[in-house]
């Protein structure tokens, strides 16, 4: 059986460096909150992809991974896609805890 995946995400206001004069509303309540308010996430935020990054068993989840990381994995799944993915890489990613983002193809 084959299996989907899509790479998780996280929304971001502007840019992921928290110290930046321009992050300075990233994650913070606006107008009634892009978090918890009213006004939803993607009217004032922008979705960033997660890259999973696989060595063995173990899988990291990062924003931005440098071309040595990918280099040091076994294999990876860049932040923003859909894969279609083995059962044994399934089965990795769900013993890591990334089944959320797993889905068996029927």
């Amino acid at each position: 059986m084959a299996y989907t995946l899509v790479t998780p995400y996280r929304w971001e206001t502007y840019i992921s460096e928290p110290n930046s004069k321009y992050a300075r509303l990233a994650g913070r309540r606006f107008n009634g909150g892009t978090i918890d308010g009213a006004i939803a996430p993607s009217m004032t935020d922008v979705p960033r992809g997660q890259s999973l990054l696989v060595t063995g068993t173990t899988v990291v989840m990062t924003q931005t991974p440098s071309q040595d990381d990918l280099a040091a994995a076994s294999y990876y799944f860049l932040g923003g896609h859909e894969y279609v993915i083995s059962n044994e890489q399934a089965a990795v990613l769900i013993a890591a805890g990334y089944s959320d983002y797993v889905t068996p193809i029927v």
